[in-house]
């Protein structure tokens, strides 16, 4: 049994071009597959689910994907059916959820939430107008389940531990059982890094934080080159095979602003002392930056909503790399693997990546995402 609460399984019931269909989850897990299979589907019902364990409503969940709540729907369908597994302290707790999508209205039509087969929260009717749902969960009191009309707005089990008491060792469990997979869900950082925006001059800052574009990748290097040489020693090391061009060092170029301000742009050392800015360097090599960058900083340096509650030294965050291999030779996307793993490795660390082609590495799962004769989205091992 894991120590820190670790997403084990993707259930993709419903979801775009999705149908009963389970994506299992290691320390490093490559999704691989042709254009249009739906590889990015997956990553983007993780992505909303994370956005509802924020606290994030229904429909601004889904708003923050391609085509919204409605293209996230099944063609021709209203409901969307998304559940995770979580496995850590409590066990393994399951959480499912359908949310409704009718023109204006999203809102959670139904949720359960289990430990190790133990249902322990279930939901009821939905009362439109008040925007309520019914919901029971587990108490081993003398009068049995507590029930209480939540907000259907929302996720279930992101209002739970505010509403249940704890006062009995049944209400404990579920607790724990909600907390549970909330972490693991909020540690989620997905990455899919525009070198296009990367190129930029940006502000420098003490506290940057790597976002999803990484279009301010150049402020986090300068950040973590001042703050912690040891970090930035891995990074340079990550940083030295990037190219065709052997590479001796990495760092960030300074100049000030008529306004005072410093800006930085990443910069990586040549032989002969040359030093390339990243405005002329090539996008492979920014999004190799990235992606190692986000692998070897940590949620510290990540722009991200992380469980404030939970010490540093028992988090594990789940990164989410789309287009892993994209302007990248198959060894290039081997080494971001093979530092996946290494990472990984340590506890504190997981990925979940894509890529058009499948890449063997040892002790990266590998999953085959294709569409089946229907036209719906099918993984499988391998």
């Amino acid at each position: 049994m894991p120590l820190r609460p670790e997403l084990a399984e993707l259930r993709l019931t419903a979801f775009k071009s999705y149908r009963d269909a389970v994506l299992p989850l290691g320390p490093v897990t490559l999704l691989h597959g042709a254009p249009g299979a739906g590889k990015s589907n997956a990553l983007e019902a993780l992505v909303v689910l994370a956005a509802l364990a924020e606290g994030e409503e229904a429909g601004a969940a889904l708003a923050g994907v391609r085509g919204g709540a409605a293209g996230c729907a099944p063609f021709g369908e209203e409901l969307i059916r998304l559940g995770c597994s979580v496995d850590g302290p409590q066990g393994v707790v399951r959480l499912d959820v359908t949310v409704c999508a009718t023109g204006a209205e999203v809102v959670v039509a139904a949720e359960r939430l289990a430990v190790d087969g133990r249902l322990l929260v279930t939901t009821g009717a939905v009362d439109p107008i008040a925007g309520r749902i019914d919901v029971a969960w587990h108490s081993d009191g003398r009068q049995g389940d507590i029930r209480a009309p939540l907000s259907a707005a929302g996720l279930v089990t992101a209002q739970l531990p505010l509403r249940v008491a704890g006062a009995t060792a049944g209400e404990r469990l579920v607790l724990g059982a909600a907390e549970q997979v909330l972490t693991a869900l909020r540690e989620t950082f997905g990455l899919d890094p525009a070198p296009a925006r990367m190129r930029d001059w940006v502000r420098a800052a003490d506290d940057a934080r790597l976002r999803g574009t990484a279009e301010n990748l150049s402020a986090v290097i300068a950040r973590i080159e001042g703050e912690c040489r040891i970090r930035f020693g891995r990074l340079v090391q990550a940083a030295c095979g990037m190219g065709a061009v052997p590479v001796t060092g990495l760092g960030a170029l300074r100049r000030s602003a008529p306004d005072g301000a410093v800006h930085v742009c990443a910069a990586l050392d040549e032989p002969g002392g040359r030093r390339v800015a990243a405005e002329t360097l090539p996008s492979g090599v920014l999004r190799q930056l990235a992606f190692a960058t986000a692998l070897l900083t940590g949620p510290g340096v990540l722009q991200m909503s992380p469980a404030a509650e939970i010490p540093d030294a028992e988090r594990l965050l789940q990164i989410l790399a789309d287009g892993l291999d994209l302007g990248l030779p198959p060894d290039r996307t081997a080494a971001l693997l093979q530092l996946a793993t290494e990472v990984a490795a340590r506890g504190h660390v997981r990925l979940l990546a894509t890529a058009g082609a499948v890449v063997d590495v040892p002790g990266v799962r590998t999953v085959l995402c294709c569409r089946d004769a229907r036209g719906h989205s099918a993984l499988l091992p391998g």
